[in-house]
């Protein structure tokens, strides 16, 4: 299957690319003599109208053989004179034929963009608020888990995607919120924070806004105050609630907004509640294979009742439950949360250096900043990951965590919980891919439910502004990283080969058919913008040579372009030994 989705995703770059050289020089009136996919022995041919079209061994690129059109050769004069032959036609007709396939491989991934998003994106996650961050921006603003988000300073919104473009330029900035809340029109003032996104490596290093709202509604996990009702029935910090009952009826609840609606319900009838609760499933460290796991299903399939007492509280607070803040589900072996931390599934974060913890992705802020900020610094662009590692290392200082860890089997006498300091210290290592990472090794007790989906109430619009945004973005990553290589910003080791396209077509397929077409328009736009560049056999090589032509009013004289050849078939196999070696290096790690 591996090499079926390479073959998948480059055969239809390469056919396009060539499709446009052959269609544009048949529109110039070149004759046009072979037209072939792969290199190396015709595996199967046919002839039509002339044109020989051929599939070879070797898949990995294509061309397109016009008569007359190489420009190494020594002219012939039989040729010269013919009046379909590519030397014949004027400069313009020949730069148009040449610069037809990379304008092609900018074509396509249009089409494949657009067609991705008209077949994916019928069906959009709404503008609804699924979950809030604990002490984010929106929790403090007051907004709330079911809140229909309906315009952002008067622009309306109706898709969670069109809500975060529109936080993410607003960072730092009171923002209006128009909102509906139980059928109910409400403004909101909130102001997001300013969030740092980076490839430092490609110095894409920039300031986005950010108001911490999930779309995925947050799953029935608690955290519960000491000696509370709750507390007193037995139920813990980072357990998850599956139902709620009262007199014999029974209500299963999934988010923690239907956990907060039930127990409301339930309190008004002055009745034992009856909580069904699955406790975190990890008890002990697991291993990083198992840690995806651990952070996808954190509690037990099955539920343990547990009875609180008719109770003289109207809410969920009054029972002594409260949204999850900072706690751990699940903590990774030979990591700082264990080797240093020493910490364990159920134990509640309270504060960082002195400074209260409201979620995990606080503490992931707090722990990475300095880390981050090496990565950023304009002068470790390029530089190598084992100095960035060193320099990371150095900035790096423990952290002291406050924290809440409920007793087991409390001794009589013996207090339920303790709370205790801790030392932390991010850890700083190579990935198998080579690159800096920072470790801690702390999964969170909190999963989220699928968000719901809403049939898409402008499903053109949507199509052309993600396929846009979408094709910026790929042209930007591929001048980025062409700078950042030619500057020495990007190691040669990052550029790749055959067997890493197979590879990235190979989990791009594993995460379904979208990721898969986006990859493989990004692939395009790539194959496109690299085969602009002025090296020689290569289209922009062609299309220099070309410009030179017009310029000087005649051709390049035929050594200049032989030695021109010569060295663009130098520099091509130099490239061909790198990529190889680092594919072959990267099967390795």
């Amino acid at each position: 299957m591996p090499l079926l989705y390479a073959l998948l995703m480059l055969v239809p770059l390469v056919l396009f690319h060539e499709f446009g050289h052959f269609v544009v020089a048949r529109w110039m009136g070149v004759r046009v003599l072979s037209f072939s996919i792969g290199f190396g022995p015709v595996v199967a041919e046919w002839q039509r109208n002339g044109t020989q079209y051929a599939v070879r061994a070797l898949p990995l690129g294509g061309f397109v053989r016009m008569l007359g059109d190489d420009p190494s050769a020594p002219a012939d004069p039989e040729v010269a004179d013919a009046p379909d032959a590519f030397t014949a036609k004027p400069v313009w007709r020949r730069a148009l034929i040449v610069g037809a396939g990379p304008l092609f491989n900018f074509i396509l991934p249009l089409f494949v963009l657009f067609g991705s998003a008209l077949a994916f994106r019928q069906q959009v996650v709404p503008s609804v608020v699924g979950a809030v961050v604990p002490g984010g921006p929106a929790a403090l603003a007051g907004l709330r888990t079911g809140d229909q988000i309906r315009a952002i300073d008067g622009v309306a919104v109706a898709t969670f995607d069109e809500l975060v473009d529109a936080v993410s330029a607003r960072p730092g900035k009171l923002t209006r919120f128009s909102i509906t809340r139980a059928d109910k029109p409400l403004d909101v003032m909130v102001t997001p924070i300013r969030q740092r996104q980076m490839i430092p490596e490609l110095g894409m290093v920039r300031y986005v806004g950010r108001i911490q709202v999930l779309a995925q509604p947050e799953a029935s996990v608690v955290s519960v105050a000491p000696g509370s009702a709750a507390w007193q029935a037995g139920v813990r910090s980072g357990d998850r609630v599956r139902s709620v009952t009262v007199a014999g009826t029974t209500t299963p609840v999934e988010r923690f907004y239907e956990l907060d609606e039930a127990l409301r319900h339930a309190l008004t009838q002055q009745l034992p509640i009856q909580l069904a609760v699955s406790h975190l499933r990890w008890q002990t460290e697991v291993s990083g294979e198992t840690l995806d796991k651990a952070v996808e299903h954190p509690h037990d399939d099955a539920a343990t009742t547990l009875t609180l007492p008719s109770a003289a509280a109207s809410d969920m607070a009054g029972l002594g439950l409260l949204a999850p803040g900072a706690i751990v589900g699940s903590v990774e072996k030979a990591t700082p949360a264990v080797t240093q931390a020493h910490l364990l599934p159920g134990d509640e974060l309270l504060a960082l250096d002195g400074k209260p913890l409201t979620s995990l992705m606080q503490l992931y802020d707090e722990l990475r900043r300095p880390f981050d900020d090496v990565r950023g610094k304009p002068e470790n662009r390029g530089r190598a990951p084992e100095l960035i590692v060193a320099e990371a290392k150095q900035v790096l200082k423990p952290h002291t965590l406050h924290l809440r860890r409920a007793v087991a089997k409390p001794l009589p006498g013996q207090a339920e919980f303790v709370e205790l300091d801790t030392q932390l210290t991010v850890d700083i290592s190579l990935s198998s891919e080579h690159r800096p990472r920072a470790q801690i090794g702390i999964g969170p007790a909190t999963d989220y439910a699928v968000a719901p989906l809403i049939a898409n109430p402008r499903p053109l619009h949507s199509a052309l502004t993600w396929t846009g945004e979408k094709f910026v973005e790929g042209a930007e990553m591929v001048f980025r990283t062409l700078a950042g290589l030619f500057k020495g910003d990007v190691p040669v080791r990052e550029v790749g080969g055959p067997l890493f396209i197979a590879q990235i077509a190979n989990k791009s397929a594993e995460l379904g058919a979208e990721t898969f077409l986006v990859t493989m328009a990004g692939l395009s736009i790539n194959l496109g913008i690299v085969n602009l560049l002025p090296i020689p056999l290569v289209d922009g090589g062609h299309l220099l040579f070309l410009l030179i032509e017009a310029i000087r009013r005649g051709p390049v004289q035929l050594r200049t372009r032989q030695i021109a050849a010569y060295i663009g078939m130098t520099f091509l196999g130099l490239l061909f030994l790198v990529v190889m070696k680092n594919d072959i290096e990267r099967l390795i790690r």
